[in-house]
Order: structure tokens, then sequence, then C-alpha cells
């Protein structure tokens, strides 16, 4: 079974991007290492198509690549950096053009034959990222009706992260309120595992 992990920094999580074999530092690596032992029969080929700094206009320009892996699955993380450009570089994504990127990608995808998961973008926190939550809310709604639409699995993560962190500091989650600490990636991994374990 072939499963793709496609998305931004929080996929990347430090991979080589020269080398295919390499799953980065995050959640990716974590999810691989669990998935092998708990099933050695079905002979995982797992890569890591995250990029750092993409939106969802970027994944969509790379999608090819993904495709010509045929995957059986892809877990699709992407969105935080829609919402992040408008403030370092001021490119505003609207909620319809995030919502039509969005649309594009998992029917490109579920096209080629894929099945797919999709992590929610989140930010945790006290930090200068709260900032983008009346911007981020639009697209997590977009993403929640893209999943609706294709009966595709959805992990809730904002909402499941905001909900571990009440009484938890949640710099022990996501350090600067976006990109997760290790703690954060095994939380995500388990997460991603739950999900794929509905394919296998």
């Amino acid at each position: 079974m072939k499963i793709v992990f496609f998305g931004d920094s929080i996929t990347e999580a430090g991979r080589n991007l020269s080398d295919p074999s390499d799953l980065g530092d995050g959640y990716v690596r974590i999810a691989a290492a669990k998935l092998r032992p708990l099933y050695p029969d079905l002979g995982f080929e797992i890569l890591n198509f995250g990029v750092g700094g993409e939106r969802t206009a970027d994944l969509l320009a790379r999608v090819g690549e993904v495709v010509a892996e045929k995957p059986d699955v892809v877990v699709l993380q992407v969105g935080i950096n829609d919402v992040w450009r408008r403030f370092t570089d001021g490119e505003i994504v609207t909620e319809e053009e995030f919502e039509r990127n969005y649309t594009a990608l998992t029917e490109t995808l579920t096209d080629a034959g894929a099945k797919l998961i999709l992590i929610q973008p989140y930010v945790l926190g006290k930090t200068d990222k709260q900032r983008f939550r009346p911007y981020l809310k639009p697209c997590q709604e977009a993403i929640r009706r893209v999943a609706e639409r294709g009966g595709f699995p959805l992990i809730p993560l904002d909402e499941i992260l905001s909900g571990v962190t009440q009484d938890i500091d949640p710099r022990q989650f996501a350090e600067d309120g976006v990109h997760p600490t290790h703690r954060g990636c095994r939380y995500i991994a388990d997460l991603v595992i739950k999900e794929l374990k509905k394919y296998l």
C-alpha cells in the first residue's frame, strides 16, 4: 500500500527535499514507524510530499507529482499558509478561492484513484498567530464542506488540539502555535493512523 502525505511545513518537517525516501522529523515519520509493525503484511510505501510555506495553490500546481506516484491513500494537510501570507506578504486568498483550490485538489486526487484523509489547519496558544483565527475559520469551514461533499474522513485538528490544551500548556503541542513539537507530532500521527485504519 502506497501512502503519500501531501502538505506544507507541518508535513515536510525538515525532510531533505532532494531525497524521496526522507520522511522528515515530524508526524509522517512517526506514523510510518508505528504503521509498519502494526501491519507487517501490508508492505507500506510511505512518501512525504510536504513543502514548507506552500498554500493550496502551490499544492495544486504540483499535484501531478503526487498523481504520478499512483498512491492508494493521500493524507492532505494544507491551509495555514493561505492565511499566513496575508500577514507576511499581503497575499490575500479569499474563502471562495480557497475552497475552489481545495476542491480541485481533492477531485484531482480522487479521479486518480486515491482515497483521501483531510487534516484541518490549526492555531494554538496565546501567540501572535491568534490573529490568524478570523481568516482561518472560513478555511476550516470550507474544508469541512469539501469533506462532507466527498465523504472524506476529516481530522478536525484545530478543535481536537484546542480541547486537549484546555488543561495543558499549548506550547507542549506547538510552541509557536502552528508547528507541532514532538509531542504534537506524536498526537497527529495517532490521529492519522486511526483514520487510515478505515482503509486498511
